[in-house]
């Protein structure tokens, strides 16, 4: 008997983010740059890019280029409106790593290039709860999938322009990845004014965050974590979903990113005879054995999609079951879960068409 109890933009670059602390620390550097216009990074360190980059958007709010400088402007005490500025930076180098469009958001009201003057005018804005009135917005906003969205701590929370534009662009259905420069305040309560401006989309909780002392010098770091969802977005699109066909029925399930759901999709497609097991599952046997290094274990629930290693099978689980060490999650169904029971004969497992849900 088997013995397995189966179980599965917006780079409000400005030292505004120092505003965080109401100390009127500021976001150090933020350069001037048209709202297309690419900024150089210092280091000319090279980086790969997305093969089809045109769908992600890199928007991002600075002081820089909402100031009109005078000429007295102290670089000391008001460095995050000299360019570079932090936010802008960040920016700069998440559409380098990246590939994407880069969109400034720019205010018709300029700010003071004078520090103190600026936080003066951005409480206000906060204590108003002020839309300010933005230059443009982004042309042809449906057209993108993926936004970062880069800003610094402003009082506590964002520069209001930023919520401006999640108001006037619409952002629903977009995966949306936040960088932010800032003070002693950090992240403040900036995520959730976020999340509330922009209710249809999907903010990730992988949000890219620094010390405005520290941004001049986090190239590495940033591009790093760019790249890596830039990867996971690839990876996403190959091996999301696939579908489990039996006569006119099919389950649809959704495949976690581990190495075993990885090599089970590159057999794929993969015709076999479902298999009875137990009460509670199905079986079928891939014809190889699934790469199991960094794989979480399942943990119980029916509709998991899992695979046991002493037998080489994956499991496709109806009713709940107890987890076992040996026993890895795939993923878990999402649609057809109340025909999983009834599977019988036959079975073509193949990568889901969007039609197959």
């Amino acid at each position: 008997m088997k013995k397995k109890f189966l179980g599965v933009f917006l780079l409000f670059s400005i030292a505004l983010v120092g505003c965080s602390s109401l100390s009127g620390s500021d976001d150090q550097t933020e350069t001037q740059m048209e709202p297309q216009e690419n900024p150089e990074t210092q280091t000319g360190q090279s980086s790969s890019v997305l093969e089809e980059p045109e769908n992600i958007l890199v928007a991002y709010f600075s002081w820089a280029d909402n100031a009109v400088l005078d000429d007295d402007v102290d670089a000391v005490s008001s460095p995050s409106v000299i360019s570079p500025g932090n936010v802008q930076q960040l920016a700069g180098w998440v559409q380098e790593k990246t590939g994407g469009d880069l969109f400034s958001i720019r205010v018709t009201d300029p700010y003071p290039s004078d520090w103190d003057e600026c936080l003066d005018r951005a409480n206000e804005e906060h204590a108003e709860d002020a839309r300010p009135e933005l230059v443009e917005n982004v042309e042809n906003i449906e057209e993108y999938d993926t936004v970062f969205l880069g800003y610094p701590n402003w009082w506590y929370g964002v520069p209001m322009p930023l919520l401006t534009f999640l108001e006037e662009n619409d952002l629903s259905g977009k995966q949306v990845y936040l960088f932010c420069s800032h003070g002693t305040g950090g992240l403040a309560e900036s995520v959730e004014l976020i999340t509330e401006a922009a209710p249809g989309a999907v903010i990730s909780e992988n949000i890219f965050d620094c010390y405005e002392e520290e941004a001049s010098s986090s190239q590495q770091e940033i591009q790093k974590w760019a790249g890596e969802i830039a990867g996971e977005s690839e990876e996403v699109t190959e091996l999301q979903r696939i579908s489990v066909q039996f006569g006119e029925n099919t389950v649809v399930y959704e495949l976690n990113d581990s190495p075993a759901a990885a090599s089970l999709c590159e057999q794929l497609p993969i015709t076999v005879e479902v298999e009875d097991y137990s009460t509670n599952e199905k079986i079928f046997y891939p014809e190889q054995g699934l790469d199991t290094t960094d794989t979480p274990t399942a943990e119980g629930g029916a509709g998991t999609l899992a695979y046991y290693s002493p037998w080489g099978d994956v499991v496709m689980f109806y009713n709940d079951y107890d987890a076992n060490p040996s026993l890895f999650e795939l993923g878990q169904a999402v649609s057809g879960t109340e025909l999983i029971g009834e599977m019988t004969g036959t079975i073509v497992i193949d990568l889901a068409d969007t039609g197959d849900e």
